[in-house]
């Protein structure tokens, strides 16, 4: 069986460095600025995801390093390092403290190792294939709560809740509990720990995923494309839906259904 404990420790060390970049600016100084998709970029995300690419490149020359802000190659098969030095940036802008660095290395498609590390609670979330997940070294696991009695956090854009998600007016009609904030990390990892049953979002990306993925998935849980299949890495994707496995056929069953009277 192959050894990551090298990979993990650098990917931890890596995590705590962004904490301290991401504590550094997360009252001022961020100089604020908005890319082509809308979505916003400060200084730490791009000083974050550098500091990353030069710390990659010093342990694993060999590896490639796909960032959300800078990238060293694309998507594909080997060694690939998935990172989102800040997700939740609109949080981040706001002072609000659920925004995530997170860090996945990806072999031939399959997140091997995740850590995604919350700077203002401290608290690292951290996973290796087939070895278990942790939080700031405690054991994580999923809960085993249905969608009526569980949490179930979804998209925090106003504009596509009310404009593209129709599945999520079944939920509201079956008074579902959901929670509504910015970070893909910050819901995805609390399905992990056992606080919410579930997570969707169509807008994510690899990036965004790829460290949760193993995270969720060692914890107990489960991870699809809206259509129920396995998250493509090799050629990327956009959406997941993350759940404690309970709910996922529920989840997906709901999708389908407003897909179809759409």
């Amino acid at each position: 069986m192959t050894s990551y404990k090298v990979e993990l420790e650098v990917a931890t060390q890596i995590a705590f460095k962004a904490g301290k970049i991401m504590r550094r600016y997360f009252k001022d100084g961020q100089q604020r600025m908005i890319k082509v998709d809308g979505t916003p970029l400060t200084i730490a995300d791009t000083t974050i995801n550098r500091m990353v690419i030069e710390e990659l490149r010093e342990h694993f020359p060999d590896d490639i390093v796909v960032g959300e802000e800078e990238s060293t190659g694309g998507y594909g098969t080997g060694r690939r390092w998935l990172c989102d030095p800040i997700d939740g940036t609109k949080a981040f802008t706001w002072g609000v403290p659920t925004a995530m660095f997170s860090l996945a290395l990806v072999i031939d498609g399959r997140p091997t190792v995740g850590v995604a590390y919350e700077p203002q609670l401290e608290m690292l979330y951290s996973a290796v294939m087939g070895e278990g997940a942790f939080c700031n070294a405690q054991p994580l696991r999923v809960n085993s709560d249905s969608l009526q009695s569980g949490i179930l956090a979804t998209l925090s854009s106003p504009s596509r809740i009310r404009n593209d998600a129709a599945y999520l007016r079944e939920f509201i009609d079956s008074k579902v509990d959901m929670a509504v904030f910015s970070g893909a990390v910050a819901k995805s990892v609390r399905v992990a720990e056992g606080r919410f049953v579930g997570y969707l979002e169509e807008m994510v990306n690899p990036y965004d995923m790829a460290a949760v993925d193993v995270i969720v998935t060692e914890a107990g849980g489960m991870l699809t494309s809206f259509d129920g299949k396995q998250l493509d890495y090799i050629n990327g994707f956009t959406g997941a839906v993350v759940t404690n496995g309970v709910i996922h056929d529920e989840l997906l069953q709901v999708i389908n259904r407003s897909r179809q009277s759409t």
